[in-house]
């Protein structure tokens, strides 16, 4: 398995969440702060490259579209009125799939997963299958700071989404970033590494890195 391209963008909240609406070189309606953060990721990640329209996407996130979801559920229990119709198909996790899908004109498989280590396996079964995979994961800080840490707790708020292009062979005239090997899935360890060190891997001069989760693990070489 190849990684040929890769994005990390991350940003610690110190007053606010940023409008990432900044990042993008399209203009998009009605895109909230995550669809926006996702976006932005796979724009990145991509460049200029045309994608095939069978890419598969996998959309990781433990919380999910936190600000989004707030708003509809106090529109619903604290105000007493219906939500704003596209606030409401925003907390749709099928709906960061189909922005991805249209703005990049992918017609293959979408699942949005609430991990890591859930996608990587059935993204390695598609590439097997000659499929390219475009495999990301997306973190939403809560725009009300003090609620954010009483959920989360006191440490740095970080927003970022990690993206990785994938393909089971060699793309002609395409340098690849990095090659995935020896995947394995087996019973449940501790886990010793996590997926933003793998992306801090990625852009580091290193050349060698040993993921290891819960549920699996793997290597990850450069050229």
């Amino acid at each position: 398995m190849y990684i040929y391209a890769m994005s990390n963008i991350k940003e610690i909240v110190k007053d606010k969440i940023s409008n990432k609406k900044h990042l993008l070189n399209k203009k998009f309606n009605r895109t909230d702060n995550f669809i926006n953060l996702t976006l932005a990721g796979v724009q990145k990640c991509v460049g200029n490259r045309v994608l095939d329209k069978e890419t598969s996407i996998y959309i990781a996130s433990h919380n999910g579209n936190l600000n989004t979801t707030i708003k509809v559920l106090n529109d619903i229990f604290i105000e007493k009125k219906l939500p704003m119709p596209f606030n409401f198909l925003n907390t749709v996790n099928s709906v960061k799939l189909f922005y991805v899908a249209k703005n990049f004109n992918l017609e293959g498989k979408g699942i949005f997963v609430d991990r890591f280590e859930s996608a990587l396996p059935q993204a390695f079964v598609d590439i097997k299958q000659g499929k390219t995979v475009l495999l990301g994961v997306v973190t939403e800080a809560i725009s009300d700071l003090d609620l954010h840490r009483e959920k989360f707790g006191d440490g740095e708020i970080e927003e970022s989404s990690r993206w990785l292009f994938l393909s089971h062979t060699t793309i002609a005239n395409e340098a690849h970033i990095a090659k995935i090997e020896e995947f394995k899935l087996h019973p449940f360890t501790k886990a010793k590494t996590n997926e933003a060190e793998l992306f801090s891997f990625l852009e580091s001069d290193e050349e060698l890195f040993e993921f290891r989760g819960e549920n699996l693990s793997f290597k990850v070489q450069k050229p």
